[in-house]
């Protein structure tokens, strides 16, 4: 079992200090897992880059047995939170997106599935290579309207073109500023990083989302329900497949949004997203994160 280490961060923005708060973070042991090191070799891995950013998708990383229980599993968890996309998305009768309670999403993230406890795998071998920190983002970050969580899920069944385009968004903006503190961990001192910095730059942490899609055994990828990656402009650039067990990482600063669906109306069917907001830590200075990553995958 990989292990996680519980910690704390520091808010920097009051507009954060909410009930809803929460700024536990969990950090992922480094290890060289010969697994993890295994799996990553078999996988097939596609990078593309849009306004400078980049997105991995991985394939085969998880065994056939794996993969079929993860589906099980999936099949059976619970997901009582119900959302639509958007209003006019819901005035046609769009099927609303399920997700996760707290109680539900705290007990599967902290006793994982094989295939997420295998994927912890993937972040801890990650820390190793790069010789860095990888932790999960604070564990909800909520203001007076909005809570976003370092752990997400989404089970959906149908997406309209409306939710698509009004789902557009960013996980997390670093230019413009975190909500809180990143500690350099190659001060003596207690020193943080700025709140403002550009994601990936040489010496500063690079901020990723990783992102498992899991689906029902008829569903196809030209169902839709991937992920549109978008230019700073709002054009789509990428356009990401739903397919079992793909893990997708990328920068969480890229403008994206949940692909609209064209499944047949005969056909019932379902993907889920289980979605991991991540920061990755230097553990040195002036190291390139960015490129490393790149190095590795």
């Amino acid at each position: 079992m990989i292990k996680k280490e519980k910690d704390y961060v520091t808010l920097t923005n009051p507009k954060y200090d909410t009930p809803g708060t929460s700024l536990l973070v969990f950090h992922f042991e480094p290890q060289k897992g010969e697994n993890a090191e295994r799996q990553l070799a078999q996988a097939k891995i596609q990078i593309d880059s849009i306004d400078g950013k980049d997105v991995y998708s991985i394939d085969g990383y998880f065994s056939e047995k794996i993969s079929d229980q993860m589906r099980e599993i999936s099949r059976n968890a619970s997901f009582s939170r119900k959302s639509y996309g958007s209003l006019e998305g819901k005035e046609k009768g769009e099927s609303p997106a399920q997700s996760m309670n707290n109680q539900e999403k705290w007990e599967f993230f902290a006793k994982p599935p094989q295939a997420i406890e295998e994927l912890y795998g993937l972040f801890g071998l990650i820390g190793s290579k790069l010789d860095a920190k990888v932790s999960t983002l604070p564990w909800d970050l909520c203001d007076a309207k909005l809570c976003a969580s370092a752990f997400a899920t989404n089970r959906l069944e149908r997406c309209s073109s409306e939710s698509m385009n009004t789902g557009k968004h960013t996980d997390y903006d670093p230019v413009k500023g975190l909500p809180f503190a990143i500690p350099i961990l190659s001060s003596e001192e207690k020193k943080y990083h700025p709140s403002n910095f550009i994601n990936g730059e040489a010496g500063k942490p690079l901020l990723v989302s990783a992102m498992l899609y899991v689906t029902e055994d008829n569903f196809c990828p030209e169902f839709g329900l991937g992920t549109i990656f978008c230019e700073n402009s709002g054009e789509v650039a990428k356009r990401l497949n739903c397919q079992h067990m793909r893990i997708c990482i990328f920068e969480g600063d890229i403008l994206h949004s949940i692909e609209k669906s064209n499944i047949p109306d005969n056909i019932h069917t379902w993907r889920i997203s289980f979605v991991f907001k991540l920061m990755i830590n230097p553990n040195r200075l002036n190291v390139d994160l960015k490129n490393k990553l790149r190095e590795i995958l």
